[in-house]
C-alpha cells in the first residue's frame, strides 16, 4: 500500500469571506507538448493535485483511491493537505496552495453568495439510500423528556459550526415537525466533545457525526430524538462535494475534467468495496478498525452530480434563511 502524501495542516486565520464555503486555484497543464505526437505509448504526464481535505469519513475514497494508485494512474501527483475548516480551504485555494476542496454543499452556496466565484466539479458523498439510517441523527439521552424535534424549542444542541450543514439538519427536522428553529439555542462544539456533554446534561441533544453517533448509541445509550433525513427529502441527496474556483476551471478544463473523472472512478470503487473501503477510513481518521466497521456511513459512488441531486438541499437552504437568494444550480454545477 502506497504511504498517504500529506501536508502539514493549514493554519490560516478566518477571513471576512469565510464561510463554509470552499474555493480552488488550478494547475497549469504543459503547454510544450506536440499534439500531433504519437503518445499513444507514452508515459501519461503526472501533475500535481493538492486538495485541502477535512479529516472525515467523506474523504475515504478518495483516500483509497491515493492508496491504490489511481490518482497516479490519471497523471496525478495527489496531496491530500488536512484543514481545521472550509474557512481554513478557502483561503488557501485563493492563495494559490490547493487545487480543489471538499465540503458541504451548503456552505458552498453560502460561499458563492458571499462572493467567491466556485463551481462544483464532483460529488463526494450522498445521504443513505434509506433515510432511517441517519448518520446525523439528532441525539438525545436514554431518559430524555424530549419526545420529538419540536421540543428543542427553548433547549441547547450543539453542532460543530454554527450556520452550517449540520446546523440546517437540525433546523429541517425542527421545521418539519412544526417547531421554530430560531426559538433552538446552537452552540458550537468540537465533534469529539458532543457526547460527553450531552451526557453531563452541559447540552439537550446534538446532531450527530459519525464515528461518534455510533459510539453514542453503543457505550452510552443514546436515542434518536429525529433523523432529519426523512424530512430533508424523500430519496438520497448529495451533501458532500468537491470544487474549485470557476476561473481556474475555465482556464484549463481539461485537468479539471480529468480530476472529476478520477473522483468519480475513487466514489464508483468505494461503491464496489465496503469492507476496504471501512478499513481506509480507519486509517485515514485514525479511529479503530472495528469501529469503522460499524459506523453508519453516507452512500459514495452511486448518485452521479446533477441539479436535481442538490435541489432537496438548496431548496431547504434557501427555505430557512442558509441563502438569502435562490440557489443557481445551472450555474453552480460544472459540466465539462
Amino acid at each position: 500500500m502506497k504511504s498517504l502524501r500529506t501536508r502539514a495542516p493549514l493554519t490560516l486565520g478566518i477571513s471576512i469571506l469565510a464561510v463554509l464555503g470552499l474555493a480552488a486555484c488550478g494547475a497549469q497543464t504543459d503547454a510544450g507538448t506536440d499534439s500531433s505526437a504519437d503518445t499513444s505509448d507514452a508515459p501519461m504526464e503526472v501533475q500535481p493535485l493538492v486538495a485541502g481535505v477535512i479529516p472525515v469519513t467523506d474523504i475515504g475514497p478518495v483516500y483509497m483511491a491515493q492508496q491504490n494508485g489511481v490518482f497516479e494512474e490519471n497523471g496525478f501527483d495527489l496531496t491530500l493537505q488536512p484543514a481545521g475548516s472550509s474557512t481554513e480551504i478557502i483561503q488557501a485555494m485563493q492563495s494559490g496552495q490547493v487545487q480543489i476542496g471538499y465540503g458541504g454543499s451548503t456552505g458552498v452556496f453560502q460561499a458563492v453568495e458571499n462572493g467567491v466565484d466556485l463551481v462544483i466539479i464532483a460529488a463526494a458523498s450522498a445521504t443513505p439510500d434509506d433515510p432511517e439510517n441517519g448518520i446525523n441523527d439528532l441525539l438525545v439521552t436514554a431518559d430524555s423528556p424530549l419526545e420529538s424535534a419540536k421540543d428543542l424549542e427553548g433547549k441547547t444542541v450543539a453542532v460543530n459550526a454554527p450556520g452550517g450543514y449540520t446546523q440546517l439538519l437540525g433546523d429541517i427536522a425542527v421545521a418539519a415537525d412544526g417547531g421554530d428553529p430560531s426559538l433552538v439555542n446552537y452552540v458550537q462544539m468540537g465533534v469529539p466533545d458532543q457526547p460527553a456533554a450531552l451526557a453531563s446534561g452541559a447540552i439537550d441533544a446534538f446532531v450527530a457525526g459519525e464515528p461518534f453517533g455510533t459510539l453514542g448509541r453503543e457505550q452510552n445509550g443514546f436515542r434518536t430524538l429525529a433523523n432529519p433525513f426523512t424530512a430533508l427529502s424523500d430519496s438520497a441527496v448529495i451533501a458532500g462535494v468537491w470544487y474549485a474556483l470557476r476561473a481556474d476551471v475555465e482556464e484549463d478544463p481539461e485537468y479539471y475534467e480529468r480530476v472529476a473523472a478520477t473522483i468519480d472512478e475513487a466514489n464508483a470503487y468505494a461503491f464496489e468495496n465496503d469492507e476496504e473501503l471501512r478499513e481506509n477510513i480507519a486509517e485515514f481518521t485514525k479511529i479503530d478498525p472495528e469501529l469503522a466497521a460499524r459506523i453508519r456511513l453516507g452512500s459514495y459512488g452511486k448518485l452521479p452530480l446533477t441539479i436535481d441531486n442538490l435541489q432537496a438541499i438548496a431548496d431547504w437552504s434557501f427555505e430557512l434563511g442558509y441563502v438569502k437568494n435562490e440557489v443557481d444550480l445551472d450555474g453552480l454545477v460544472w459540466v465539462p
